[in-house]
Parts: C-alpha cells; sequence; structure tokens
C-alpha cells in the first residue's frame, strides 16, 4: 500500500521537515513532499495529487487549523492529520471541530515517526474505503434507475435500504412505507397462487431472511379495495456479511 502514497508535510522548521521525510522514506516507503511555507504547501496542494496532508500547529502567518480549512475547501475528504509540538484539550477540539482526520502530537525520537505513519495509513486505508464504497453505491444507483424490473433491497431487521421508482409504482406506497409493519397496509392484499393470504411472517423478503435461501419465479395475486387484482412475479436473493451471516434480502418482482 506505501507503495502509491504521496504525502505532502508542512511544517515551519525545515530540519524537522527533513528527518520525518528521510524516515517515512526510507522506513515507511512514503513519497513524501515537503514545504515550510504555509502558503507555498497550498499552492503545491493544488497543483498535486496527494494522498494526505500532514501539517505542523504554530506556523507564520497561517496555522495548522487554518491551513486545514483551506484544503478541505478543495478537498474534502483527503485525510489530514495534525502532527504539533504544541498539545493541549483546547487544540486537540478545535482542530477535531474544524474536521482533522486525526491529532497526533510530535515526540521525541524516531518513534514519533512510526506513530505517525501508522496513523497515516489507517487514515488512508480508511478514506479509500470510503471513496470505494461511494463509487459501489453510485453505481448501484445506476443500476436501480436503469432495471427496468421492480427492486426492493431490505435490511435484516426488515427495513428498507434500496429501491427503484419501478417498485414504488407497482406496491402503490412510497418505499419509506415498505418496511415489515407497513406491508401489510398497502393498497391491495397479497395472495399466493393458492389463495392464501401472505402474512407478514411469509413475505418474500421474509422467506429469503429467514430461510436464507434465494426464490424464483413466485407468483402472487394482489387484490386491491377496488377488486381489481395485480399479478405480479417475485425474485429474491439472501444478501450476506462478512461471516456469511444473512444480514438482507434483496427483491426483484414485476408484473405478468
Amino acid at each position: 500500500m506505501t507503495d502509491s502514497i504521496r504525502v505532502l508535510h508542512v511544517d515551519d522548521d525545515p530540519a524537522f521537515l527533513e528527518l520525518a521525510q528521510t524516515v517515512l522514506e526510507s522506513e515507511h516507503g512514503f513519497d513524501v513532499t515537503t514545504e515550510s511555507d504555509p502558503d507555498a504547501a497550498l499552492d503545491r496542494f493544488e497543483g498535486a495529487s496527494f494522498d494526505a496532508v500532514v501539517s505542523d500547529y504554530e506556523m507564520p502567518r497561517i496555522d495548522g487549523l487554518a491551513l486545514l480549512a483551506t484544503v478541505r475547501e478543495r478537498d474534502s475528504s483527503i485525510p489530514f492529520v495534525l502532527f504539533t509540538g504544541k498539545g493541549s484539550e483546547e487544540v486537540a477540539s478545535d482542530a477535531i471541530s474544524a474536521g482533522v482526520t486525526d491529532y497526533l502530537q510530535k515526540g521525541s525520537g524516531l518513534e514519533q515517526f512510526e506513530l505517525l505513519a501508522n496513523r497515516l495509513l489507517n487514515a488512508i486505508d480508511h478514506a479509500r474505503t470510503v471513496e470505494r464504497l461511494g463509487r459501489e453505491k453510485r453505481r448501484l444507483d445506476r443500476i436501480l434507475t436503469a432495471t427496468p424490473m421492480a427492486i426492493v433491497v431490505h435490511d435484516r431487521d426488515g427495513s428498507v435500504s434500496r429501491w427503484n421508482d419501478r417498485a414504488e409504482a407497482i406496491l402503490g406506497a412510497p418505499a419509506s412505507e415498505l418496511d415489515a409493519a407497513a406491508y401489510p397496509d398497502v393498497s391491495w392484499t397479497l395472495r399466493e397462487s393458492d389463495d392464501t393470504v401472505v402474512t407478514a411472517d411469509r413475505l418474500p423478503y421474509r422467506r429469503v431472511i429467514d430461510t436464507g435461501e434465494p426464490i424464483r419465479d413466485v407468483r402472487y395475486v394482489g387484490e386491491a379495495g377496488d377488486g381489481s387484482e395485480l399479478h405480479i412475479v417475485v425474485h429474491g436473493a439472501p444478501l450476506f456479511d462478512e461471516s456469511g451471516a444473512v444480514d438482507g434480502a434483496v427483491i426483484v418482482f414485476d408484473t405478468v
């Protein structure tokens, strides 16, 4: 992971910058760009791509929190570590309120850079995970929009976490109301092929979650209050967490 990590380190002490750069690059494989002038650091940030920013707190003209505010205006998600010799609860509180990713007080010896490297790795790994999940969410949104069939994704407790417009159109209820309690209250009664009324514990998503098994081509008839019927076919699959336990279900259906 460290082979591709680029860090901008800002500190008004050139000797400390040089030492930090040497240790972070030689011992941890970072690619460190140093800058003792905060104004120049902003120019460097604007003109290059970095995975994280490390900054001192007390610096001429621009302190670390002011630098953080400007960096956040340009990139709201880049990890920003305040690495400062001034340690106080007030500084730490202000840094957290300003949106700093991590706050670390300088120490003595090379151990401080070991700690800094670990904090950077954790912060960058978290930022990359958030970015990846964001990409996956946007991709899922596009899939839900493009899919002509209705899709509803349930958490294990029955609450709806994802849906598309087609699902709302068929069910005749806002997706926010499509949880375990509200399903029986939609404007039609769901019946199985043998005319048995589907109770809450036998709804498609509940069957999938309780058994951990998919369902395919299950036919239902929805009877509206005015006596009209809605014939639907349902498919469903369980969703699993990292341990392999069922923690939800995706239900796909359409009218026939």
